[in-house]
């Protein structure tokens, strides 16, 4: 198990997605903003200090004017920014890089974030849904939680009340699985939406909530190889989000080591030949492999998944989905692909095992210590 390789490799990899005009998502894809952010977090995570403070200047430049030029299109086109997700995941993945950088927010994004701050919590959380688990709630749920901490720590304004009528709705409104949701069987939305609420408990370090009952069943949910998506070969989001609630100081020993080590393992062994890793190398094109792949991983997993992941790959194979959607690039990346997201999730997994199991291997990375994902 030679992490130490593994990183080499990864950074080899990042480093070619640097160009004149920006940082690249994978080797095919446009510059973009996102893309930036996400290198950012990687060189970080894997101690590449120099390589940052090289760039920093630029980097904190180009941050802040990425930002505001997204903000001015949203407002041109009419988009109603304070609930639009791209728009504000991309001030928060900002935000999370400045805090890297030892830096701040210029005086036009400083504005944008008073703007950000008057939206009334309870209402914007109601208005997404958030009570009720609906796809992409947690998110917003948490993006209003990392500006009120961001303003409250960082930029020593009071939003103590703020934070507090966050928690107190989301802990009001979470089900029996330790989520958000109405259905009370467990599936991968309510885990995978509501994971992100408890990043923000766990920088808070409240304790107060259903750790280990939605610990315990996330763990349910595991393949036999330690992935937790629908699809074969397990995917970065999932794989992080399943691994970073498993790992957390607040739950308990419930017997997910085995499980953790097969994570370890299975992430360790799919990354790709040019030091990337990609959401799933199991997805490919190909038809019958596809189909193949996915049988094997349903009969992989425990009994209660099967007929949810049936209908989730039924539809994956259908050819619209050849292609992974996002609104970080224009041109889309293939399930197989490297590319920086997937890398740092999949950096991020590993880092966050290694810590839990305690292995001297902890010690290769740095944790950015801010609210959310980065």
């Amino acid at each position: 198990m030679d992490i130490k390789n593994i990183i080499s490799k990864t950074d080899q990899f990042i480093n070619e997605l640097e160009t004149p005009e920006g940082f690249k998502l994978f080797k095919r894809s446009e510059v973009s903003p996102y893309a930036r952010c996400f290198v950012i977090f990687i060189k970080y995570l894997t101690k590449q200090f120099n390589w940052l403070e090289k760039r920093k200047s630029k980097l904190i430049y180009d941050l802040n004017i990425d930002l505001n030029n997204y903000y001015e299109n949203k407002i041109s086109s009419n988009i109603d920014w304070r609930y639009d997700k791209s728009f504000l995941q991309l001030f928060c993945f900002t935000l999370s890089s400045l805090n890297i950088l030892d830096a701040q927010l210029n005086n036009k994004n400083l504005e944008i974030l008073k703007k950000i701050l008057d939206i009334k919590i309870l209402e914007s959380l109601e208005k997404k849904s958030v009570h009720k688990g609906i796809s992409s709630s947690g998110n917003h749920s948490m993006f209003l939680a990392i500006f009120n901490i961001y303003s409250n720590n960082f930029l020593k304004s009071d939003r103590s009340k703020q934070i507090q009528e966050w928690l107190d709705f989301n802990c009001g409104s979470m089900n029996s699985n330790g989520f958000w949701g109405q259905n009370n069987k467990m599936d991968y939305l309510q885990f995978q939406n509501g994971y992100h609420q408890y990043e923000i408990f766990e920088y808070l370090k409240f304790e107060k909530v259903s750790w280990n009952i939605a610990a315990k069943n996330i763990l349910l949910m595991s393949d036999k190889y330690g992935h937790f998506a629908p699809w074969p070969g397990g995917g970065a989001c999932y794989d992080y989000d399943a691994v970073f609630m498993l790992t957390s100081k607040f739950v308990n020993d419930i017997g997910q080591e085995d499980v953790l080590r097969k994570t370890l393992n299975s992430i360790i062994g799919e990354q790709n030949f040019d030091g990337g890793f990609c959401e799933s190398t199991y997805m490919k094109n190909n038809l019958w492999i596809k189909l193949v792949n996915i049988i094997k991983h349903i009969y992989s997993q425990p009994k209660h998944l099967w007929l949810w992941s049936l209908f989730i790959n039924f539809n994956l194979i259908r050819y619209k989905h050849r292609y992974i959607t996002t609104h970080w690039t224009q041109i889309q990346r293939k399930w197989e692909e490297s590319n920086a997201w997937d890398t740092f999730f999949r950096l991020s997994t590993i880092s966050r095992i290694c810590n839990h199991l305690n292995l001297s291997e902890k010690d290769l990375f740095k944790i950015n210590n801010f609210p959310g994902i980065s």
